[in-house]
Formats: structure tokens, C-alpha cells, sequence
């Protein structure tokens, strides 16, 4: 028997049949079946959030509950903007390096780059330049929005209830590598 026509069952099988094989091929080359990629766009967490999950809007308070210590999300702010950083708990988890800077909003440690005073931790930008401030934290926003496992979550709402206390005192700027 001959048809005359392709159907839409057909296409789904073409269409899975590559996917099949190049996922073979991949297994082949690279040892997995993604070509070596392991970034957000095959992690099941970025696409939850992107199609199922509303823009997240966040208080201070909030934002402190997601530091990964009960094994959850991995929540890392910069002037507002919010990151999920769960894929890499070995950096931001509980015991990770950079653990310090996940459930609150740590702008100024990001300028300063001054991680050895706990007072650094906050996104109380006085005292800094407002040009350098600018630079860095949007260069930094930059990194978590495009790094190939970190994506952006939402909006924490930052109170400045700190303008009658004194600003953190003066550091001596230690910038990343790279970062001038």
C-alpha cells in the first residue's frame, strides 16, 4: 500500500528519529548525548522557571531562604536582580567558596571585591564611585544573565532602612581577574 501523503505522525517520527541518532552519535563522540553541553538550556529547572513559574518578587527576608542550606535553590542577588545558582552548589552551596554571597543582596562586595569583611556583604553602595559602582554591577549582571548555568529569576526589593547608619568602612579594592 502506497500512500499519497505525509501525516503529522510521520514528521514526529523523522523529526525523532534524528533526534535519536544524533543523541547516538553524540553518545559516540563526546560521552554524552547533549555534544559536551551542559549548560541551563537542557536543565529542567531553567525551562520550569521560564515557562511555568511567574517572575519572582522577592523581600529581603525571602531571598535569605533560598542559600541552599536545606539542599533547595541557590538564590544570588545584585542590586535588585536575582540568579538562580543551584546548578553549581559546589561553589554557592553550603560548603562552597562564594556561599557568603547567596541569599542576600551583595552588590558592594561585587564593586569592591573585599570578601574577607563580613561588612562588605551588603548592596549599601555609599561611599563608592557611582561610575565605578555602575560599570561593575552592570558587568556582573551580565555574567550571571548570560553564563551558560545561571539565569535570572527576579526582582528582591531592597529597603534602604541603613541611610542613618554609617556606610561599611573604606577597603582596599581587590578586583576579579579580568575586571579593571
Amino acid at each position: 500500500m502506497v500512500r499519497d501523503s505525509f501525516s503529522i505522525l510521520d514528521i514526529v517520527r523523522i523529526i525523532g528519529g534524528l533526534l535519536f541518532f544524533n543523541a547516538i552519535f553524540s553518545y559516540w563522540f563526546t560521552s554524552t548525548a547533549t555534544w559536551g553541553y551542559h549548560g541551563k538550556y537542557i536543565d529542567w529547572r531553567y525551562w520550569h522557571h521560564t515557562i511555568l513559574e511567574p517572575e519572582l518578587h522577592l523581600s529581603l527576608d525571602e531571598l535569605f531562604k533560598y542559600t541552599g542550606d536545606d539542599n533547595g535553590r541557590i538564590l544570588l542577588a545584585i542590586n535588585g536582580s536575582v540568579y538562580d545558582v543551584s546548578s553549581n552548589r559546589a561553589v554557592y552551596g553550603p560548603k562552597g567558596s562564594y556561599h557568603n554571597l547567596v541569599g542576600k543582596d551583595a552588590a558592594r562586595v561585587f564593586v569592591t571585591g573585599c570578601f574577607m569583611k563580613p561588612d562588605e556583604y551588603t548592596y549599601d553602595l555609599r561611599g563608592l564611585d557611582e561610575k565605578e559602582c555602575e560599570k561593575d554591577i552592570k558587568g556582573w549582571q551580565l555574567f550571571f544573565e548570560s553564563h551558560r548555568d545561571y539565569w535570572y529569576v527576579g526582582k528582591v526589593e531592597l529597603t534602604f532602612d541603613f541611610i542613618n547608619e554609617d556606610p561599611p568602612s573604606p577597603c582596599t579594592h581587590v578586583k576579579f581577574p579580568g575586571h579593571i
